[in-house]
């Protein structure tokens, strides 16, 4: 027999709430061989059929305490006043567990303190601690009102400032006291009122009066979660609840107080900022947790504007009656509560919006259709000059809220808005403004022929190099618009979304890519069925391959886009995994092969496949955890190919395309170098330093010039990061790393650093740190006045161009964040002392070595360090993190003027 219960009980009317309840904990794994006790008061047979497949003890309560109206009280309060007689009626167990019908279990960890804190004091609860309840003295007046009705005043004056201990989650010890000092707090109570708070204002007042709170164990608040008062947060990747606080950690028991019991469902904010439709109770096999969702495609740029539009809403797309609306696809729909009958662009949309302008920055935009700014926020966000059309502006209402909303968002200098419709707006703003739009969105009157007319006066003023975007393609009459577009010989793509947006573009410009929702089963109308549509099916295969690779979405995305690249570039070369575990990398990688590249090549996946080799001291995580000691160790991640590779490569139709070589780095690499040739694309994920140091030794050299390497455990596995440094060492090089998440980089040989010496001509100047006889460091802060960093520049040019041998300095330059700036700086800064010298009849044969450097780490940079002989200090500087006292301790040049 057990030595812990867990009991709960309900009427016919909680039926519904206290299967939640009861799933929750047979459902898990721990749940399985506990013992449920269920206190029945007033289920009917076919309900408690049900029940007792599920627990262990059945129990009608009686009323406890000789009430001559008790016949005339409500059954179900025979469950309240019976809890402090759990012992009694559920005889032979040491620890008692309640939990009300309207709770459920979301996490183990709870129900481990409860029985922890019950054998440690006797008694555990969890105080209830509510942010809402901003108004602390109405609180505290409620409280006492409530003790009022159950107790004299002189029994509980000064508990209502003392948090309320609620009684819905709670345990208690079968010889703990708190159940007799319970039990004739309530005696004494329900002879004055019975309702469903009786019992709880007893209890509090048995711990804080009688038995003292040093007596208690008191939990925290995610051992019994009030929905009603406390705010959840939806945990999107974990799909679970979590505090909102930080570090988020998951909630154990959620339980349903007050309306949010009766609530159908309800909106909440996620750990991304979005928002989910939910349903609060414990999701069973007919109740997804999940109602509707915002979705966004997991390889754009985030950005979150709600907080600029104090009334958006989610609205039920089933209670609008227009015929396109997409009411089958659950992602949330969003409206201004003051209309909610006309809608905003999804928040995907709205992420495809800010997305593209990003490409467009500083570049002139038009949108055709704002209505209160939503759109028009996402696409300002992005940076692009935006010229906005729509006759809803006329209203002043509407001006203001736009207005205000771009205000909030800090873009209202970047935002033109005209008042008046299109096309003779976007006419007459073209010829008196003299405008060319690179970025145009259309999402006005949604009408035939509208939609056309926005088109072709979009594109009489389209510059040579543009991109248009439609909004609501699931109507025909929008998709006129994008029809003339194609027909002009335009090209065009569908982003499956919501509403359905479309894409024309010409010239040297691209679409941004988004990935559709995978969880949702797309279709297209009729009217667009010849289009292509963006990555919808590499939507299919990343949900396919997640099961067979431990590499995160970022590393998966990344590695698809240098192959797709490698593919569209035509760079010569097969590919090659090293390190291929259960083979969902090895399969997309040959699937992009398959799909687009344009000369044969083959996918070569090298690893053990019998488990990880061993280790060697240096090889220890990111926390200086030995590598064995994690569970990653010496043997771990065995994967036979027939179970692994093979089915997934099989299922994605890429089989022919790959060659599996299995065994030690050390053996198989030299021993495939002719047959592999030249290389493409190198993914490196081999976790350890020797196997790290195989893989650059062995295949480096062979990995084209403009092809790519991808790092999987740079982050993460010490061992990795040494030997990516130890081997930029060995060929006096410095890789330009590029982050794609916390562990994995990539790079390309074509960026690489070298060092060179000035008797080195032969490298490009833009792949080399050119080092001379006298070199000075400078760490410039670019984005300062450029006109005082100019001078100052100027003062440390002009004595060297005027001694005697320039060629001895060679100055390094830190270029971050942005090297197009620095050298643009660099060059009006020399350009300036050239002019001036020539004036003065002065000859410039010779000139310093300068090498504006971007894209190392400190780690570089502290390798650097000790080959300068100087630094020249500036007014404002930016330091590579972390290094800012080793820099300060180089000497500083002094030049005469």
């Amino acid at each position: 027999m057990n030595s812990t219960i867990i009991v709960t009980g309900a009427d016919s009317n909680f039926f519904e709430l206290v299967q939640g309840t009861i799933l929750s904990i047979r459902e898990k794994p721990q749940g399985q061989s506990v013992d449920i006790g269920f206190f029945d008061v007033g289920c009917t047979p076919e309900q408690l059929q049900w029940i007792g497949q599920y627990v262990d003890h059945v129990v009608e309560p009686g009323w406890n305490y000789d009430l001559p109206d008790g016949d005339r009280k409500p059954k179900y309060l025979k469950a309240l006043v019976s809890r402090p007689f759990l012992p009694e009626y559920f005889p032979g167990y040491e620890i008692y567990i309640w939990i009300d019908a309207d709770a459920w279990v979301q996490d183990w960890f709870a129900i481990e303190l409860l029985a922890l804190g019950a054998k440690g004091k006797g008694f555990a609860i969890v105080p209830e601690l509510f942010a809402k309840h901003g108004a602390r003295s109405l609180r505290h007046a409620w409280i006492a009102v409530q003790y009022s009705l159950y107790f004299h005043y002189t029994d509980f004056a000064g508990l209502e400032i003392e948090p309320l201990l609620n009684a819905g989650v709670f345990s208690g010890a079968r010889q703990s006291p708190h159940w007799l000092a319970w039990s004739r707090r309530l005696g004494q109570a329900i002879y004055k009122r019975l309702d469903i708070l009786t019992d709880q204002f007893a209890l509090n007042l048995a711990i804080y009066k009688d038995l003292g709170l040093d007596r208690v164990e008191l939990l925290p608040l995610s051992c019994n979660w009030l929905a009603n008062y406390q705010e959840l947060l939806w945990d999107s990747q974990r799909k679970l609840w979590v505090d909102p606080s930080l570090p988020q950690s998951p909630l154990g028991i959620i339980h349903l107080s007050g309306e949010s019991k009766t609530k159908q469902t309800h909106t909440a904010l996620t750990t991304e900022g979005f928002r989910v439709e939910v349903y609060l109770s414990y999701p069973t096999k007919k109740l997804t947790l999940v109602k509707r969702y915002d979705y966004v495609s997991a390889n754009q740029k985030r950005v979150n504007l709600d907080y600029c539009f104090p009334f958006l809403a989610a609205i039920d797309p089933w209670s609008h009656p227009w015929p396109f609306l997409r009411r089958e696809v659950p992602h949330l729909w969003y409206a201004d509560r003051r209309q909610p009958g006309i809608g905003f662009v999804t928040r995907d949309e709205a992420h495809i919006l800010y997305n593209t302008a990003l490409e467009f920055k500083g570049k002139n935009a038009l949108e055709i259709g704002c209505w209160l700014g939503w759109s028009t926020a996402h696409l300002a966000a992005g940076g692009v000059a935006l010229d906005v059309v729509d006759p809803a502006l006329a209203d002043p209402q509407v001006y203001a809220s736009v207005d205000q909303s771009l205000r909030s968002a800090g873009v209202r200098s970047n935002v033109s808005l005209y008042p008046g419709y299109s096309p003779a707006k976007v006419e007459e703003i073209a010829k008196t403004e003299n405008r060319r739009w690179s970025l145009i969105f259309i999402d006005g009157d949604h009408t035939s022929p509208a939609p056309l007319q926005d088109a072709q006066v979009a594109e009489r003023y389209a510059a040579d190099d543009a991109l248009i975007l439609f909004h609501d393609l699931a109507s025909p009459d929008v998709a006129e618009g994008l029809n003339y577009l194609r027909d002009k010989g335009w090209n065009t793509m569908i982003y499956q979304t919501m509403q359905i947006m479309g894409v024309a573009w010409r010239g040297n410009v691209k679409p941004v890519e988004h990935i559709p929702d995978p969880a949702v089963n797309w279709t297209l109308p009729e009217h667009l069925k010849d289009y292509p549509v963006c990555n919808l099916e590499l939507s299919w295969v990343l949900e396919k391959v997640k099961s067979f690779t431990l590499l995160g979405f970022e590393r998966l995305w990344s590695l698809y886009s240098l192959a797709k690249q490698v593919c569209e570039e035509d760079i010569p070369g097969n590919f090659v995994e090293c390190g291929v575990c259960r083979g969902g990398s090895s399969a997309l990688l040959a699937w992009v092969i398959k799909n687009y590249s344009r000369r044969p090549r083959k996918l070569y996946a090298f690893d053990t496949f019998s488990g990880m080799p061993d280790p060697t001291e240096v090889d220890r995580d990111y926390r200086g955890v030995a590598s064995n000691d994690t569970g990653f160790g010496s043997g771990a991640l065995a994967a036979p190919i027939s179970e692994n590779l093979e089915v997934i490569a099989k299922e994605l139709g890429v089989w022919d395309l790959i060659v599996p070589v299995p065994g030690l780095f050390a053996d198989t690499l030299p021993a495939y170098r002719e047959q592999v040739g030249e290389i493409a694309l190198l993914h490196a994920d081999a976790d350890w330093y020797q196997s790290t140091m195989d893989i650059f030794h062995h295949f480096y050299d062979q990995v084209h010039s403009q092809g790519f390497i991808q790092i999987d455990d740079y982050g993460h596995w010490q061992g990795c990061w040494k030997a990516v440094h130890d081997f930029e060492q060995e060929i006096r090089a410095f890789f330009q790393l590029h982050s794609v998440d916390y562990t994995g980089v990539w790079l390309s040989p074509s960026e690489n650093w070298l060092v060179v010496r000035d008797g080195l001509t032969e490298i490009s100047k833009s792949e080399r740190i050119r080092l001379s006889k006298i070199n000075v460091g400078l760490f410039p802060y670019w984005e300062m006045e450029t006109e005082q960093l100019i001078q100052e520049l100027e003062g440390l040019l002009e004595p060297i161009l005027r001694s005697p041998q320039p060629e001895d300095y060679a100055l390094i330059f830190l270029g971050d964040p942005d090297p197009q700036l620095a050298n643009q700086t660099l060059e009006i800064a020399a350009g300036n002392i050239a002019l001036r010298l020539m004036e003065e009849g002065l000859e410039l044969s010779r000139e310093p070595f300068c090498s504006v450097v971007a894209g190392l780490n400190p780690y570089q940079w502290e390798r650097l360090i000790p080959q300068l002989n100087y630094r020249y200090p500036l007014k404002r500087e930016r330091f590579p993190k972390g290094l800012r006292p080793a820099i300060q301790k180089l000497p500083v040049l002094l030049l005469a003027s």
